[in-house]
C-alpha cells in the first residue's frame, strides 16, 4: 500500500513537472501581442460607455446597438460566426412576468389532516422565478439551503428532498461574525436566492419556502408585484432569465406567522434553530411530520430577447479543433435613471468587452492557428443574473460544455486605484494556473492571486465553474465609482487595459496548445 501511495504521488508530481516544461516551450507569436493597441480598446470604450448608449440596459435598444458594434468588429478581424441559425449572435429569451389574477395565487398548509388557506401578501408571495403551475408535497427543512464545499458546509448532507418541498432561511451562516468561513461578514453568492433555487433543484425539489431567516426582523414577505402595490413603480415588473419552464420550481416567500405554523409542532422553534446552527456551524435539516403544502403560482409573461455576441477563430489541429477555449466578458450595464443620470459604465464593463474584442483582433492578426479553437464571446445581462452566461451553460451551448477546455473572463480590466489586479480562479485548474504564471513572465502584470476557497465573485465565469469548466477571472479592482454614473471615460487607464489583454492573449495562446485539456480543480 506504502508503495503504492508513493508511486501515485510521485506520478501526480510528474504529471505537474511535464505540464510545466511543455507550457513553456510554448512559443507566444509577438505579431498576436503587438496586435492589441491601447488606443483602439481605448476607442471601443469610448463608443460602447458613451451617453447615448444610456448605459446599456438589459434588454434596450442601446444595449442591441452595442451588440451589432461588436459583432461587425468580430466579422471584420475575420472570425466565424458562430451561430448557424443568428451569425455573430446568440438569442437569450427575457421574461417580464406579472400575477396573472391575485385570486389564482395560492398556499395552503396541510397539517393533520386540517387545511388552513393563506392570503397573498399578507401570508406569502410568489417569487418571480417561480414555475407557472401548482405543487402539493411533503415539506423539508434545510438550513439555509446551502452547498458549499469549500467552505465545508452542506444543509443537503443528510436529507433527501427528491420529489418534496424544500423550507430554507434567507442569508448564510454567520453573517454577522467577522471570523464566519463564509468570508466573515461579506456575503457570498451562496446567499443569493437564485443560488439558493438552482441547489433545491439540483437536490430534486419540487418546491422551495424562503423565509427570512430570525436573526431580521420581519412579519410579511416582501413584495415586488406591481399588481400588489397601491403605488406601483413604473417599469417595475419583475425581469426573469426565459429559462424552460419544466426546469423551474414554485417557489413562495412567506410571513413570520406562515412560518411559525409550520414550525407549530416541531419540538424547536424557528429561533432556536437558526441560532444553533450559527453557533455550531452545523446543518440542521429535517422532514415536518404530518404537514404537506399546496402552492400554487399562474403567472402572464411577456416575451424580451437580448443577444450574446459569439464569433470563432478555428482551430487547426485534427484532433484537438473540436475543443474551445472561451475568453468573454459582459458589455451590459445598468442603464439610466432619466435623461440626466447615465451609468455610462466605461470600467464595469466597456473595458473587459474591450480585451475581448482586442484579444479577438490578436488571434486573427496571426498566420498560424492554435490547436484549440478559440470563442470570443460579449455575454448580455450580467448585471441582471448572468443572464448570457447561465443560457449559455445551461439552456443552449453553442458547443458542447465538455469539449469547453477553459473559459478566461474580463469583467472591470480598466483602472489603476490599485497596484494589483485581482486573479480569481487561478487554482481552478493546474495548467491554468502555470500558463498563467509562464505567461506572465514577459508580461509582468502586477498582480493578486485571490483565496481560491472564496467565491470567486459574482461575474461570468461562475456559470463556466459551476459546470465544473477551468475558468480565470481578471479584475483591476473594486472602486468607488462602480455602478455610479462617475465610471466614465476619462478615468480609463490604457495602458492597463492592454497590458491585462496582452497577459490573456497568452495564457490562451498557451491553453489553447498544450496537448491535454486542462484538468478541472473543485475549490
Amino acid at each position: 500500500m506504502k508503495r503504492t501511495k508513493f508511486s501515485l504521488i510521485n506520478f501526480l508530481l510528474l504529471s505537474c513537472i511535464l505540464t510545466a516544461s511543455v507550457i513553456a516551450q510554448i512559443s507566444v507569436p509577438q505579431q498576436g501581442l503587438d496586435a492589441i493597441s491601447p488606443d483602439t480598446m481605448y476607442s471601443h470604450v469610448a463608443y460602447l460607455s458613451t451617453d447615448e448608449m444610456r448605459g446599456r440596459n438589459t434588454p434596450s435598444p442601446e444595449l442591441d446597438l452595442c451588440a451589432e458594434y461588436i459583432a461587425n468588429y468580430f466579422k471584420n478581424c475575420g472570425l466565424s460566426p458562430a451561430s448557424q441559425t443568428h451569425g455573430f449572435f446568440q438569442e437569450v429569451p427575457l421574461l417580464k412576468t406579472r400575477l396573472d389574477g391575485v385570486e389564482n395565487q395560492q398556499f395552503i398548509l396541510n397539517k393533520n389532516k386540517e387545511k388552513t388557506v393563506y392570503q397573498i401578501k399578507k401570508d406569502f408571495v410568489p417569487v418571480n422565478l417561480t414555475a407557472n403551475r401548482t405543487v402539493t408535497a411533503p415539506v423539508v427543512f434545510a438550513g439555509y439551503g446551502i452547498t458549499a464545499h469549500e467552505y465545508n458546509y452542506d444543509d443537503y448532507a443528510s436529507i433527501d428532498v427528491q420529489g418534496k418541498i424544500v423550507m430554507v432561511f434567507s442569508h448564510e451562516p454567520q453573517e454577522d461574525d467577522s471570523t464566519s468561513l463564509f468570508d466573515g461578514v461579506k456575503k457570498t453568492d451562496h446567499s443569493k436566492l437564485e443560488n439558493k433555487v438552482i441547489n433545491a433543484i439540483d437536490h430534486g425539489a419540487v418546491g422551495l419556502i424562503y423565509v427570512t431567516n430570525p436573526s431580521h426582523l420581519f412579519r410579511r414577505p416582501p413584495n415586488k408585484w406591481p399588481s400588489l402595490m397601491r403605488n406601483a413603480p413604473k417599469d417595475g415588473v419583475p425581469l426573469t432569465l426565459g429559462e424552460k419552464m419544466e426546469n423551474k420550481i414554485v417557489i413562495s416567500q412567506i410571513g413570520k406567522k406562515l412560518a411559525q405554523d409550520i414550525f407549530a409542532n416541531y419540538d424547536k422553534t424557528m429561533e432556536q434553530i437558526h441560532k444553533k446552527i450559527d453557533a455550531t456551524y452545523s446543518p440542521i435539516a429535517f422532514e415536518f411530520k404530518n404537514i404537506t403544502v399546496t402552492m400554487t403560482t399562474q403567472l402572464k409573461a411577456e416575451q424580451f430577447v437580448t443577444k450574446n455576441v459569439v464569433g470563432l477563430w478555428q482551430g487547426n489541429d485534427p484532433r484537438l479543433s473540436d475543443e474551445i477555449v472561451i475568453i468573454g466578458g459582459h458589455y451590459d450595464h445598468i442603464g439610466a435613471r432619466n435623461d440626466t443620470t447615465i451609468f455610462n459604465g466605461a470600467d464595469d464593463n466597456a473595458s473587459g468587452t474591450a480585451g475581448v474584442m482586442a484579444a479577438a483582433k490578436a488571434f486573427t492578426s496571426i498566420p498560424v492557428k492554435p490547436k484549440r479553437s478559440i470563442l470570443f464571446m460579449a455575454f448580455t445581462g450580467e448585471e441582471k443574473g448572468l443572464y448570457g452566461s447561465r443560457f449559455y451553460t445551461g439552456s443552449d451551448p453553442l458547443f458542447p460544455l465538455e469539449k469547453t477546455a477553459a473559459m478566461i473572463n474580463l469583467d472591470m480590466i480598466g483602472r489603476s486605484d490599485q497596484e494589483n489586479t485581482e486573479i480569481y480562479g487561478w487554482d481552478s485548474s493546474p495548467q491554468i494556473e502555470k500558463a498563467f504564471l509562464k505567461a506572465n513572465e514577459t508580461i509582468g502584470l502586477a498582480y493578486e492571486f485571490k483565496d481560491g476557497k472564496k467565491m470567486r465573485g459574482g461575474s461570468d465565469h461562475m456559470s463556466f465553474n459551476k459546470k465544473n469548466i477551468p475558468n480565470i477571472f481578471f479584475n483591476t479592482g473594486l472602486h468607488k465609482d462602480l455602478h455610479k454614473p462617475t465610471d466614465t471615460i476619462e478615468k480609463i487607464d490604457r495602458e492597463k487595459m492592454a497590458k491585462v489583454t496582452r497577459l490573456v492573449f497568452s495564457l490562451a495562446w498557451r491553453l489553447a496548445n498544450i496537448d491535454e485539456k486542462p484538468d478541472f480543480v473543485k475549490p
